[in-house]
């Protein structure tokens, strides 16, 4: 009986070990999926020598969702959406834009794709005019409207948005729609204090 009781607690044991591997094995699979409906197909991927970055189709669902946004607020912008190297892979220059709000925008989201943080939040870091100036090789955009594309805890791109009043809010408002809820925006620093480039007009 001591015997019988011992094997039967032991294929528990193997039974419940089994059952807890399929659990994980689909838990991982789920979050594969994921990130894979973002980012490229394998073949895709074979040809850039890469595979963790946002896919063309779903930057242009940020873009779409993004020029939807500013149309809604009777507004125009320009928009691009980057890997994480900051090489465009979709943009839209709405009617109306100027060089310097298309150029901007791209330059919000080469520095959220480089900083691997919103460009309001790095603007909130980088307070001191001698922290900016030792950072003006790397050619970063210190205003509103960049925001990182993070999946699963991985950047696999971002967005930047120029031309209107509310830049951040619209790429905000196009990430939360394509890829589900975002962390919380930057705030802008308490009045005061050296980081004013939160709270500068948006370009």
């Amino acid at each position: 009986m001591i015997g019988e009781m011992r094997w039967l607690h032991a294929g528990l044991i193997v039974l419940m070990a089994a059952a807890a591997l399929v659990f994980a094995a689909a838990g991982a699979s789920a979050q594969d999926s994921k990130l894979d409906q973002f980012i490229l197909s394998s073949a895709a991927a074979k040809s850039a020598l890469t595979r963790a970055e946002v896919n063309q189709a779903t930057a242009e669902k940020i873009v779409d969702s993004c020029v939807d946004f500013a149309k809604a607020h009777n507004m125009t912008v320009s928009v691009f959406v980057v890997n994480p190297t900051g090489t465009i892979v979709d943009g839209l220059r709405m009617d109306g834009q100027q060089p310097n709000n298309t150029n901007t925008a791209l330059y919000k989201a080469q520095t959220a794709a480089y900083m691997r943080a919103s460009t309001h939040a790095t603007a909130n870091r980088l307070s001191t005019d001698v922290q900016r100036i030792t950072r003006t090789r790397l050619n970063l955009w210190l205003v509103p409207g960049g925001l990182p594309i993070i999946v699963d805890d991985q950047v696999i791109g971002a967005v930047g948005v120029g031309g209107s009043r509310m830049d951040e809010q619209c790429a905000y408002y196009a990430l939360t729609k394509i890829l589900g809820p975002q962390p919380p925006l930057a705030k802008d620093p308490p009045k005061g204090t050296n980081a004013t480039m939160g709270g500068q007009p948006q370009q």
